[in-house]
């Protein structure tokens, strides 16, 4: 008790001293807004990288719509979706597709309308977006004067695990944006940026073909 009572007058000064001492407040503030600012960075990244690969997707796209508008499709003898997608959206060389796109996981749905009126965006890849199974694809290439919508689907992993919609109710109901999905070669069903390119045009008048089975 009397060391205590004798502390005791020099108590405050010994407080205010400390309130004064500055030392270490810039690393206090810096692991305060560290956490939120790296996470604003990574997803500000992220999403670059998102408009990057939607544009490089879009691209390609056009380029192969050609192929098709053309009727060199025909000609090149491209005898499926995946066969298509292989050497015109992504070929060995030439290609407008990074490096790091993964060639195998690009779904192409190709069909036929019979006006501009009548072309529905609802097809059985976008309405199976929330599905964990492989993405169906349809390979109409219709024939000369006819009307094709070209739909090219790449399921982009997500990068910064933060911005997965694995913890929203019904997330898994989006259509356009992530969803859960088991590419080709993965183990397990994960979130993916559903990134998709769309074109639609008439065919130049190339000559008669014949209309694939299924194809309106």
């Amino acid at each position: 008790m009397g060391w205590f009572r004798r502390s005791w007058p020099r108590l405050p000064r010994r407080v205010a001293r400390f309130a004064d001492n500055e030392g270490g407040a810039t690393a206090v503030e810096f692991a305060m807004v560290s956490i939120p600012f790296l996470g604003l960075l990574f997803a500000i990244f992220e999403t670059a990288f998102v408009f990057f690969v939607t544009e490089a997707l879009e691209s390609a796209t056009a380029d192969a719509a050609r192929v098709i508008m053309t009727g060199q499709a025909y000609t090149g003898a491209y005898t499926s979706a995946s066969n298509f997608r292989d050497k015109v959206i992504c070929p060995t060389t030439g290609s407008k597709l990074a490096s790091f796109i993964t060639c195998s996981n690009i779904v192409v749905d190709i069909t036929t309308a019979g006006s501009y009126g009548a072309t529905s965006f609802g097809s059985a890849v976008v309405s199976k977006m929330d599905y964990t199974t492989t993405l169906p694809s349809r390979y109409c290439l219709g024939t000369q004067g006819d009307i094709v919508v070209m739909r090219v689907v790449y399921p982009m992993p997500v990068y910064l695990t933060i911005m997965s919609g694995a913890s929203l109710t019904n997330f898994t109901a989006f259509r356009g944006g992530q969803t859960n999905y088991q590419a080709a070669g993965d183990s397990a069903a994960s979130y993916k940026h559903m990134l998709m390119a769309t074109s639609v045009f008439r065919n130049e008048p190339f000559g008669t073909q014949a209309k694939a089975t299924g194809c309106t």
